[in-house]
């Protein structure tokens, strides 16, 4: 059923661009921002970003839109290999989120919209998933570990992710 719900969350944040409601709004996505760390992949040993450690990390982000209204947002993925410069994805186009409605990106999300952009990232990758939003958000990253790819989940932490202002 899960998997259901992701495929779904999936569908709703990929398939369903639709017009901003300006066009400042369609090239910026708003004034206020939020930048979520991402920990995707498996580290394994020897390690391959020695400044974590082998495992499986996954993350999760739930955008929730708090307001009476549907409201538009966009996004970028950057990417942070260890000891080199990284790129990142072009904004998207606008996406609604209904009014009191949310959604979800996960690890997978992520990778096909780095793919999409032929940015490079191996089997363990970090960076930031930046949205942008005209109205303020709620936006949590949820982070799992597992010690290896088929293992039970060893930890979970939520961080609530601050606005920043544009």
């Amino acid at each position: 059923m899960r998997q259901g719900i992701k495929l779904y969350a999936a569908a709703a944040l990929f398939v369903l661009p639709l017009a901003a409601a300006t066009p400042a709004a369609a090239q910026s996505g708003g004034r206020n921002e939020y930048a979520v760390k991402y920990v995707c992949g498996t580290n394994v040993r020897p390690t391959l970003s020695p400044a974590v450690a082998p495992g499986t990390y996954y993350t999760a982000i739930n955008v929730h839109n708090p307001s009476g209204e549907a409201v538009p947002f966009v996004y970028k993925v950057v990417i942070a290999p260890s000891g080199a410069p990284g790129g990142h994805t072009p904004l998207t186009s606008p996406f609604r989120i209904g009014e009191d409605g949310a959604t979800d990106v996960d690890c997978m999300m992520i990778t096909r919209a780095l793919d999409a952009a032929s940015i490079p990232h191996g089997p363990f990758w970090t960076g930031f998933f930046v949205i942008q939003s005209p109205v303020e958000l709620d936006v949590v990253a949820v982070y799992t570990t597992a010690a290896t790819r088929i293992g039970p989940v060893t930890s979970i932490q939520t961080e609530r992710v601050p606005v920043r202002r544009r």
